[in-house]
């Protein structure tokens, strides 16, 4: 059944779905396509997580797609995209999502986008706020970048995917392993080390922060192991954060939030909320 389907649907282009008018397709990645769709029984306009048909047989992976529709539906956070419901269609977990309208960061930074400082670390203000409110929960992300965040009209910024975030509870994550994107990955979490908290996750903002003022990542590297050497060994570039290109302020953010010390970050989401606060109330 499922090999019929996936020939009548172009493999996943676009699927059929009992219960749901099909629309565009809104993104795609190693685990998931996500589309468009209308409930059939409401007409309410909502998105369509569903697993990639190769990993459906992947007993590891399919847990990890069914642990973050349970961490979503458990989360109460208003930054963070809400899961309606999950179900399995023809052996594909499927996950019902509120419709978020807007863009990712990292489209917008495909676009040629810069953003100016102070417009910079609002957005940045705006994910703390939900990772203090997914430190509350238990809950580290691992795996914040641009492409997670979704940027609206209004300036709003929601985060659209916790995919690994159930394996990475503030006790969680098994020693050895490294999940998320290399290039804003914390040196900890480079090393594959267990026990993560919420800096590594300030560390992936900050880095974050960085691609979004100057356009480009923190650091290059020609393989993702490189990459995570350099997350580990490498600091930042002085010349760009001292040669006029960035203020004391904005280096000064840029410098604690991607500490290779996790102490010498921010302890708590909360700690640089209050630090944003005060700098962008001047």
């Amino acid at each position: 059944r499922t090999l019929g389907w996936l020939r009548r649907t172009h493999v996943m282009n676009p699927p059929e779905i009992p219960g749901y008018r099909m629309g565009e397709r809104l993104g795609s990645g190693g685990t998931a396509e996500v589309w468009a769709a209308q409930r059939e029984k409401d007409f309410q306009r909502i998105a369509l997580k569903i697993q990639q048909p190769a990993l459906a047989r992947d007993p590891l992976a399919t847990q990890r797609f069914l642990e973050e529709a349970r961490v979503l539906q458990t989360l109460k956070v208003p930054g963070v995209v809400r899961c309606l419901r999950a179900f399995r269609f023809l052996g594909l977990c499927v996950l019902e999502l509120e419709r978020v309208s807007g863009r990712t960061l990292e489209e917008e930074l495909e676009d040629g986008r810069r953003f100016e400082e102070r417009e910079a670390l609002g957005l940045v203000l705006q994910v703390a706020r939900t990772l203090e409110g997914l430190r509350e929960a238990g809950v580290v992300h691992r795996d914040l970048k641009p492409g997670n965040l979704m940027l609206n009209a209004d300036g709003s910024v929601k985060l659209i995917d916790l995919g690994f975030a159930g394996s990475g509870t503030e006790q969680g994550g098994a020693a050895g392993t490294t999940l998320g994107t290399p290039a804003y990955l914390a040196p900890e979490q480079a090393r594959g080390e267990s026990g993560l908290d919420a800096r590594a996750d300030i560390y992936s903002l900050g880095a974050t922060l960085y691609h979004l003022v100057f356009g480009r990542l923190p650091f290059e590297a020609a393989s993702d192991e490189e990459m995570l050497r350099k997350q580990v060994l490498a600091g930042l570039d002085g010349s760009t954060l001292k040669g006029g290109r960035a203020s004391p302020t904005l280096h000064y953010f840029l410098e604690k939030m991607m500490a290779k010390d996790r102490e010498a970050r921010f302890a708590t989401p909360a700690a640089l909320v209050q630090d944003l606060e005060a700098h962008l109330a001047r």
